[in-house]
């Protein structure tokens, strides 16, 4: 018997990539199911299971809200529910980034044992976030109820805005997971960066704090677009159309960077294992 041989995918780096994608949607069963059971598996024999992540998230969000609101002169009550909703996006987005630098490396034994779309580990990926997200936004609601406010209408402004994120959410893990499989190094970098990022984001913090001369350096942060389009809603405000256009924007650049990098890539990922 001959020995099987796998030739280089053929066509442009898009047309690999767009291929690899098509194939990666229609495993969606497939990594769907995984996304679920990897959080099954990672809080099994816990009481609170993924509530465990809320709960470092309440008291984080505590121990913030009655200091900085002191250090910033800001109302405590509508402070911390600003807090609330920013460090709920502002997770998501985060793992997104973090978390997805070792997306293909966990997936090794997958990858070496059958040709496999590399694109379903950062779907995969995203379906998990979005399952412990869920249980962050039952702390939203749960401060939303205690401090007796309604977000009313605009709420519904968040859905585009998670779809969008999400949207993001893909091209990042799936550039995190590329990058930190050629460069380990590359994931001490990133999770330190993004720690950076949280803090000269407008996170904690207002954009208004800045001033009139410095806010423009908040306005040309991608990450904090991301934000405020959902975190405006969950508040009860409308988000501004340059907060749409600049996470449009990135979503565009940074999938047709990201398809690129991975239909040029394609062949040469087995061997940075």
């Amino acid at each position: 018997m001959g020995k099987a041989v796998i030739l280089p995918a053929p066509g442009s780096p898009f047309t690999v990539a767009f291929r690899d994608l098509a194939e990666a949607v229609g495993l969606a069963p497939v990594w769907l199911h995984a996304g679920w059971i990897d959080v099954v598996w990672r809080f099994r024999r816990t009481r609170l299971g993924p509530f465990w992540h809320t709960l470092n998230l309440a008291a984080f969000v505590v121990v913030i809200g009655v200091v900085w609101s002191a250090m910033l002169h800001q109302d405590p009550l509508s402070y911390f529910r600003y807090v609330t909703v920013s460090l709920v996006v502002w997770g998501l987005i985060a793992s997104f980034i973090t978390d997805g630098t070792g997306i293909l490396i966990a997936g090794q034994s997958t990858a070496l044992s059958m040709r496999f779309p590399y694109v379903a580990f950062a779907l995969a990926h995203v379906w998990r976030a979005l399952l412990l997200f869920a249980h962050h936004f039952a702390f939203y609601v749960v401060v939303m109820v205690g401090t007796q406010t309604s977000p009313g209408w605009q709420v519904l402004l968040a859905i585009p805005g998670l779809a969008l994120i999400v949207a993001n959410g893909v091209w990042m893990s799936l550039l995190s997971g590329i990058v930190c499989l050629r460069w380990r190094d590359m994931a001490q970098a990133i999770s330190s960066a993004m720690q950076i990022a949280m803090f000269i984001t407008p996170v904690f913090w207002p954009k208004t704090l800045l001033g009139p001369e410095l806010a423009f350096a908040a306005d040309l942060n991608p990450l904090y677009h991301l934000v405020q389009i959902m975190r405006d809603p969950l508040l009860g405000n409308v988000p501004p159309l340059e907060s749409w256009l600049w996470a449009s924007i990135t979503f565009a650049v940074g999938a047709a960077v990201t398809m690129w990098v991975y239909g040029r890539n394609r062949d040469r990922l087995p061997y940075w294992y």
